[in-house]
């Protein structure tokens, strides 16, 4: 099974997230940018999505799991 992942990250000063190819943006900051992408990945109704928070640095943390989330669909 593949996971699925969107990835919020800083750009040119300004919050955006990209999943499958797509970027979603500007977001004025990093949480608005994140509930944005959970909220996207709620409704892709797929088990295996994450949204994931990238840094400059290359760092990735998780923030989101759709099979943790007891708001799912």
């Amino acid at each position: 099974m593949s996971e699925r992942h969107f990835i919020v990250y800083e750009r040119d000063n300004t919050w955006q997230y990209t999943y499958r190819g797509s970027i979603a943006a500007p977001f004025k900051s990093r949480q608005d940018a994140i509930d944005a992408a959970i909220a996207e990945a709620r409704q892709a109704n797929d088990t295996t999505i994450e949204v994931i928070v990238q840094d400059h640095d290359m760092q990735q943390e998780t923030v989101w799991r759709h099979v943790e989330d007891g708001k799912a669909g």
